[in-house]
């Protein structure tokens, strides 16, 4: 037997000890990987002060006049809760990376921490926000929308995050998604909720388009006149119109949908943009009103103050293109081309929304639109250059004609459009176009849409300034030529003339091609989205607003609210934002189920990629026009450029 050898007890006492010290060494490099310092992280928040100290008034919201404070509460260590500064770390994963991670609890990539953190059954953290709505004097917590966590465990979750809170007996429950309303709507019980209508009833200010403007204060009671509107004018608005002429700024006493038409109208002209309950009452745009004013619209509050001339004139002359805006013009081609056979370099023609319509027609897996033919701009152009209309359009750009005011040149576009709808129009393009809606089918009504070759563009958008007229499917000859000539009438519309003038396009290059259209009948729902997400530009997603048929999403709301969504597209399955139920709806119904938001958010990703290659860096994200019909299915009635302009701090994902 081999002599076994033992080494002496000082020897097994020194090892034990570098061992023991071993462990403690490592165990304190675990601790102090998790030990926060409380500017960074407090596990309890004992007082208003506290929670100033972490919380963010974010620069992306959904709402305005917000304060958050995120948390995270870790399962994998006896369910501790961290309220970390917002400020510092804008979102959970780097407040984790930076303060949770370590070998024995690593933190994996952010790819994976998302894919995990927020619908893992196997997750370590349960994460959301304390908000606190100041308007609404109003304290929540959301989770995201995509959070997959049980009825069970979001009570379990708010009950410590309450017990956390100095103020935990003011909290409420927020439902960020269809899914998560109904996963609570058994804990009725347990969890004081709250609807998102609930918040948006009690927000006072809204920034829409942020930014900073001068112009004269003008305060609007009742319908506001159109003519009158001057672009060094700062609106304050009683009633929001379905169009409005270029203004330096827009602050609306009813708050406005996010992409309703006003809404976009502003923020692709980059023009400041505002809603503000109760602003005619306002002591503060009362005692300014008529007076030169500096507006800043901020994300969280706005300021309004004296202004002087030179400021003013200093900064709208940065506003004023350098170089004229000259449209591309092809007066060359007659024919009725299908939609489907027009491409984006067809802009010449067929005016901007024909061409871009045919893109979204030819692209595959296919986009369903309402098909039809155009009318190219050629005909526009043989019309305006006869005789009595050239006059009148020459007398309107009459350099000698020293009276330039508003009222003279108004007359002037009246005479020019009446001109216009009372010159006899060929015949045989009336025949031609005739045939071809006979040809196709459809026995319905029509609708003859403009399509300029100024609108719809990278860096001018134009949109709602010209008519679209719908007519019956056995329209006579007369009505087919009233209709037609209205249409091309609409070039001369006052605001129109006053957008492209402040603008710099060249008035004469301005073509008006015609989209005939079979018109879309018993639609359930229409919408307007936007294929980027406004609020925070590297979290992509999609925004869409929808209403009843019959109901309006691009007009006037005032107190009427749209169904909106927000999908985030940046996960690997889609996640559902429900930010506000629609007023025309009954109460606990939706207008889009999740089948229909899923293909809408395909579709809308799907142009989102095709346009972006194809527009130059002045958009960054397609405006979409749809509706849905009865079958659930989606039709596409237009796509056109939009330029979502984002903050610094919307910046950081």
């Amino acid at each position: 037997m081999a002599k076994q050898t033992f080494a002496k007890p000082s020897v097994i006492h020194s090892l034990r000890y570098v061992g023991f010290f071993c462990i403690l060494f490592f165990q304190c490099i675990v601790l102090n990987a998790n030990a926060v310092s409380k500017d960074i992280a407090l596990n309890i928040i004992k007082n208003a002060n506290e929670f100033e100290q972490l919380s963010a008034e974010p620069d992306s919201s959904t709402t305005a006049r917000t304060e958050t404070l995120k948390f995270m509460l870790d399962r994998k260590n006896k369910r501790k809760l961290w309220f970390f500064n917002t400020k510092k770390y804008t979102y959970h994963y780097a407040f984790a990376a930076a303060n949770l991670n370590s070998s024995t609890r690593p933190i994996a990539s952010h790819e994976v921490f998302n894919l995990r953190e927020y619908s893992s059954k196997n997750r370590r953290f349960e994460m959301g926000s304390v908000i606190h709505y100041k308007d609404q004097d109003l304290w929540v917590m959301q989770l995201m929308a995509g959070d997959s966590l049980t009825a069970e465990e979001i009570a379990r979750l708010f009950h410590d995050v309450k017990q956390a809170l100095w103020n935990g007996s003011q909290l409420h429950f927020l439902p960020m998604s269809q899914e998560q309303d109904a996963t609570v709507n058994s804990l009725t019980h347990k969890l004081p909720l709250v609807t998102a209508d609930q918040v948006f009833k009690g927000v006072h200010y809204q920034p829409l388009t942020q930014g900073r403007a001068f112009g004269y204060l003008r305060i609007v009671k009742g319908d506001l006149d159109l003519a009158s509107v001057r672009p060094n004018q700062i609106l304050v608005l009683e009633k929001l119109p379905e169009e409005i002429p270029v203004a330096a700024a827009v602050i609306s006493q009813q708050l406005q949908a996010p992409l309703a038409h006003i809404a976009l109208l502003c923020g692709s002209r980059g023009t400041p943009n505002m809603g503000l309950r109760d602003a005619l009452n306002n002591k503060e745009i009362q005692l300014l009103d008529g007076q030169l004013v500096e507006l800043n619209i901020n994300p969280q509050e706005y300021s309004l103050r004296s202004a002087d001339i030179e400021s003013a004139n200093e900064f709208w002359k940065k506003l004023r293109p350098v170089k004229p805006k000259i449209p591309e013009v092809d007066v060359k081609e007659k024919r009725l081309l299908n939609i489907s056979d027009l491409k984006l370099s067809n802009t010449n023609f067929a005016g901007a929304k024909a061409a871009q319509l045919g893109e979204v027609a030819s692209l595959k897996p296919a986009i369903v639109t309402p098909s039809g033919f155009v009318i190219p701009l050629s005909y526009y152009f043989e019309h305006l250059n006869k005789p009595k209309i050239k006059n009148v359009v020459n007398g309107l750009f009459d350099q000698k004609n020293n009276d330039t005011s508003s009222a003279k040149r108004y007359a002037q576009l009246d005479l020019l459009r009446a001109e216009i709808e009372t010159t006899s129009v060929d015949a045989q393009l009336v025949a031609t176009i005739k045939s071809r809606m006979a040809s196709s089918g459809h026995v319905g009504r029509w609708i003859l849409r403009s399509s300029t070759n100024a609108e719809d563009l990278t860096g001018f958008n134009g949109a709602g300034l010209y008519r679209s007229i719908k007519i019956k499917a056995n329209a006579s000859d007369a009505e087919l030529i009233d209709a037609l000539r209205k249409v091309w009438a609409s070039v001369w519309l006052q605001t129109a003339f006053e957008e492209r003038a402040w603008y710099g396009v060249d008035h004469r290059a301005v073509g008006m091609a015609v989209l005939v259209q079979p018109f879309v009948e018993d639609a359930f729902a229409n919408g307007v989205a936007i294929s980027a997400n406004p609020f925070a530009e590297f979290r992509p997603g999609v925004l869409i607003n929808a209403q009843p048929s019959g109901g309006s999403v691009t007009g006037a709301v005032g107190d009427e609210i749209p169904e909106q969504h927000l999908v985030y597209t940046f996960t690997e399955e889609l996640d559902f934002e429900f930010l506000s139920k629609s007023s025309r709806m009954p109460d606990g119904k939706t207008i889009l189920n999740k089948a229909i938001l899923t293909d809408l958010t395909n579709q809308l990703v799907q142009l989102h990629k095709h346009f972006m290659r194809r527009w130059d860096d002045r958009a960054n994200a397609v405006d979409v026009e749809f509706l849905v019909m009865a079958d659930g299915h989606i039709v596409i009635l237009q796509a056109r450029p939009y330029n979502l302009i984002y903050s610094k701090d919307q910046r950081i994902f």
